[in-house]
């Protein structure tokens, strides 16, 4: 099965890289095979020639503690970038460890899926186990009020980190429409410390850690979930080692075993 790509995660500085690094990134990725991707929306300016097809923008973030008028604000820009490039879906997610207000961040939330649907495109929510959304039962209370249009974004490396492990059960009763995006990537069998640093730094390739993909996959096929797949591999040193066109193949690799 194709598989997308973040773009990110061919950056040794992701956060810091310059646009010709980015493009640099991107073209990488084009080489590789890669025809899908899920980009920074800060780095998108940089990908305006790429071929790659802009599938999802990371992140809406405002949502979670801003207020109406900032949550309006950034579901405004980012609806209208999403219709610009094309994008299907945008990705919500927070970094925040508590909300002072779970009520308002749905409300907020929900702002910024009607926002998406005026544009042809929907919310996917991620959960981070760091965060104040941790796990997929957090993440679905959250989501399933709001309709079809909020869905959940499933990240392999944190559905085996997030508290109490994979969640086979709850995920098994969730309808697979609402099952929006799953990010390919691999965990080791003990957690490296803080959580945040490994999710940016030590990630492994789908496949070289213990996360169960089988399982995974086979309870996606049972709800009748057709994800967007894209690998999210953050791991410098990986790519550092390797180079970025080497590190791209691998990660297409990788992915489309697991995927199949």
């Amino acid at each position: 099965m194709a598989v997308g790509i973040c773009t990110a995660t061919l950056l040794t500085d992701p956060m810091g890289a310059a646009p010709d690094e980015i493009r640099a990134a991107a073209q990488a990725a084009v080489d590789a095979g890669f025809t899908e991707a899920s980009v920074w929306a800060f780095q998108l300016d940089a990908l305006a020639d790429s071929p790659l097809h802009v599938n999802c923008i990371e992140a809406a973030t405002a949502w979670a503690t801003g207020t109406p008028a900032e949550t309006a604000s950034e579901a405004k820009q980012l609806a209208a970038t999403a219709e610009r490039v094309g994008a299907e879906r945008i990705l919500a997610v927070t970094m925040d460890p508590t909300l002072p207000d779970m009520g308002a961040a749905r409300e907020n939330l929900a702002v910024l899926v009607n926002a998406a649907e005026t544009v042809g495109a929907h919310v996917c929510v991620e959960f981070l186990p760091w965060s104040a959304i941790p796990d997929l039962a957090t993440a679905w209370a959250f989501v399933e009020p709001l309709g079809p249009s909020a869905r959940l974004l499933i990240d392999t490396w944190h559905w085996q980190r997030q508290p109490g492990g994979p969640n086979l059960d709850l995920l098994a009763r969730i309808p697979g429409e609402r099952i929006s995006f799953v990010q390919l990537c691999d965990a080791g069998p003990v957690p490296g410390g803080d959580l945040l640093t490994e999710a940016m730094s030590a990630r492994l390739l789908p496949g070289d850690g213990v996360v169960d993909f089988a399982a995974l996959f086979d309870c996606l096929h049972t709800i009748g979930a057709d994800p967007f797949l894209a690998t999210e591999v953050f791991n410098p040193g990986l790519v550092a080692h390797l180079g970025t066109g080497p590190a791209a193949a691998a990660m297409r690799d990788a992915g489309e075993r697991v995927a199949t």
